[in-house]
């Protein structure tokens, strides 16, 4: 998205993919959460990647390909 000159900036919202795999990580347990941590520091650093232009995906992990697609989930 930032990978063109644009005349403004270009920003996005992602906070449900920022969020998802730390959750999934942490499944509500104190044991995990250290591991859960280091998965959203991971997250904001692709976020930031992606913010400049630079994310390219390389070294993701399996879990955070996943779509987060629900069929029929309303707001």
């Amino acid at each position: 998205m930032n990978q063109a000159p644009n005349p403004w900036h270009v920003s996005f919202s992602n906070a449900r993919a920022l969020q998802n795999t730390c959750l999934k990580t942490w499944g509500g347990r104190s044991e995990n959460a250290k591991a859960a941590q280091d998965t959203l520091l991971v997250r904001a650093k692709a976020n930031s990647l992606a913010q400049l232009g630079k994310y390219t995906g390389e070294g993701e992990s399996e879990e955070s390909k996943e779509g987060m697609f629900v069929k029929g989930y309303v707001y």
